[in-house]
């Protein structure tokens, strides 16, 4: 048997997406020991040296390689699994598109554990350029809002088409309850169901080989509580400055305290990185993190005491060692996420608030042990979920 694996685009430097595409992998290769697996990544080389697989172009994510001609690949494929954070919301289209092209071709499709949040990315749902310029001018001098009914039909007309391609899948697995509930406002979807989101399965090296330099391995170890920081890039904090001052706030409450930054996108958000340190009063207590492989990093996040992050899968990578995690909300999927286990997001990017950030680091840091009880009974209903999901991706594998 013969499966392509694609989705979000894998190899673009997005730890998350690295971290979901190897529990796949490692999913896929214990539920059928004889699957030959191929990758749809921008990093073809790098994946194919770390899983030992084939690969293929990332189709539908770059320019040269259009999703219509993923078909170019699909020859003697069993199965085209799309998997993948919140891609049925972030890249709907795109979802449809390769989707329906494996279809054309024949190849039996699988959905497996992707997000949806309640709004369409706004990117693709809002309206640019001239267009949006006469639309202004439509709603000054008419009273008529164009532009919402333009963004109306779209996400009519986009939830009509998932509704046609995922009802035309073996399997659709969502990632969580509440996105398996947005997913049925297109369709009833009985036969769908919420698994977890698979980075939940990540494995991390072990703490002597995580690859620090020596100055930073003394400084990591010489720290008496941790605290791992990430913030995007892509949805910048607004009041950056105010954040800054708020972990020089808290690294000066703290005497022993360290602040690790997480570039999740090592490009994009290690910019941000950067600046927090520089502007910071106490440089020599932030420790810049410099690796990118997804089980480094959660070595790291395993040993910090908190962890605040506007990304999912920083916070996710630290809950699979039970370590809380308060979210910097961009979109729904964080609060989601951390609201199974009973924790909460500061505010957003665009409105954070400090003080109930300032409240809920104090609470992780002086509930250690109480919440690590409470997340193990979380984080089993996680697994249980997955675990009945992997048998339903078992059996349509391996039913003729």
């Amino acid at each position: 048997m013969k499966v392509l694996l694609g989705g979000v685009p894998f190899g673009c430097d997005n730890i998350g997406d690295e971290a979901i595409l190897a529990s796949v992998i490692g999913l896929v290769r214990g539920i059928c020991l004889d699957a030959e697996l191929v990758v749809s990544t921008g990093d073809r080389a790098g994946t194919e040296r770390k899983f030992g697989l084939k690969t293929v172009p990332l189709y539908g994510f770059d320019p040269a390689v259009p999703a219509e001609r993923l078909s170019e690949a699909l020859d003697g494929i069993d199965f085209y699994i799309w998997a993948g954070a919140t891609g049925l919301s972030d890249y709907p289209e795109m979802a449809c598109t390769l989707l329906e092209t494996a279809q054309a071709k024949g190849v039996r499709t699988i959905v497996w554990s992707v997000g949806m949040n309640d709004v369409f990315n706004s990117f693709y749902f809002t309206l640019h350029g001239k267009k949006k310029k006469l639309a202004n001018v439509v709603k000054t001098f008419c009273g008529f809002d164009l532009e919402k009914r333009w963004i109306e039909r779209r996400v009519r007309s986009i939830r009509q088409r998932l509704a046609q391609t995922l009802g035309r899948c073996k399997l659709v697995v969502l990632r969580d309850p509440k996105s398996l509930e947005v997913l049925r406002l297109c369709a009833p979807f009985p036969d769908a169901v919420a698994g977890a989101d698979t980075a939940i399965l990540q494995k991390q090296c072990a703490p002597e080989v995580i690859p620090w330099n020596e100055s930073e391995r003394d400084l990591f170890r010489g720290a008496s509580v941790r605290m791992a920081v990430c913030v995007s890039e892509q949805n910048q904090i607004r009041e950056l400055d105010k954040f800054i001052i708020w972990l020089d706030g808290m690294i000066e409450a703290h005497p022993g305290l360290l602040v690790v930054t997480v570039p999740m996108n090592p490009k994009k958000d290690f910019r941000v990185m950067k600046r927090l340190k520089q502007e910071s009063k106490h440089p020599d207590r932030i420790l810049p993190l410099r690796f990118l492989e997804p089980e480094d990093v959660q070595a790291v996040a395993a040993e910090c005491s908190v962890i605040v992050s506007s990304r999912l899968h920083l916070l996710i990578l630290g809950l699979n060692n039970l370590v809380p995690g308060v979210g910097i909300a961009r979109g729904s999927k964080i609060e989601i996420f951390l609201s199974r286990f009973g924790l909460t997001t500061a505010g957003t990017t665009d409105n954070l608030d400090l003080p109930l950030l300032t409240e809920s680091v104090e609470w992780a840091l002086s509930h250690q042990d109480e919440f690590k009880q409470r997340a193990a009974s979380v984080r089993a209903g996680l697994l249980a979920d997955l675990e009945h999901a992997k048998t339903l991706l078992k059996q349509t594998l391996t039913t003729p």
